[in-house]
């Protein structure tokens, strides 16, 4: 895609940022609710994502899918924590431009709406989110097109981090930091340079990242 069309997506991508009284059942159902149930991943072999992170590197999940923690339930349930010592290589997953920065603030600092992060909107409109990046980690300027592979910036431990990490997801449109509305729902991803994941890369194991 040409650079004047990517600019052109950018644009409109942060343009677009009764009672039931039906008896209960005596019991909850068993099943998970549907805003946390983890589905409908797409064909690994088509997925237009790589691994963000240098080729060759390998990385343990620390949070998967719809995991326990409120970060990575509800329209977040699609979110991925990779341990990431501070200020290893963040690579872009996929191509697009830059929509988003912040690079203010301390590792450690432990302040969930205080990350530092880089945002992408892709061809098709979604935007990829890296976050907990390391103080003044963003090698990148608004509006960069940026590559497949490019670096966009340095791991940290920012925000609610665990411990140094990479918080990577991909959400439907452009919606800045929200965690509320349904722009803002992670959508399922998969990644073409990895060993085999059907249902997403599972939590507590290592993933390497292949050649693409």
């Amino acid at each position: 895609m040409r650079h004047d069309s990517l600019l052109v997506l950018c644009t409109m991508a942060l343009a677009g940022c009764g009672d039931d009284t039906r008896t209960l059942p005596i019991e909850a159902p068993d099943e998970p609710l549907p805003e946390d149930t983890c589905a409908d991943y797409p064909d690994q072999s088509l997925s237009p994502y790589v691994l963000p992170w240098e080729v060759g590197q390998s990385h343990v999940v620390l949070r998967g899918n719809c995991g326990v923690h409120p970060t990575h339930r509800g329209i977040a349930r699609y979110a991925y924590d990779f341990a990431m010592p501070i200020r290893t290589y963040v690579h872009a997953a996929r191509s697009g431009v830059v929509i988003g920065i912040e690079e203010r603030y301390t590792d450690g600092n432990g302040v969930p709406t205080k990350d530092n992060r880089v945002l992408v909107v892709h061809s098709d409109g979604t935007v990829g989110r890296y976050y907990h990046l390391t103080r003044w980690g963003a090698p990148v300027k608004l509006g960069q097109v940026v590559a497949q592979g490019d670096i966009i910036g340095l791991s940290g431990n920012t925000g609610s981090s665990l411990a140094p990490s990479l918080h990577f997801d991909v959400v439907r449109q452009s919606c800045g930091d929200s965690l509320v509305g349904s722009a803002c729902e992670t959508r399922p991803v998969t990644f073409r340079n990895t060993r085999p994941h059907l249902d997403g890369l599972v939590e507590g194991e290592v993933y390497r990242a292949e050649a693409f």
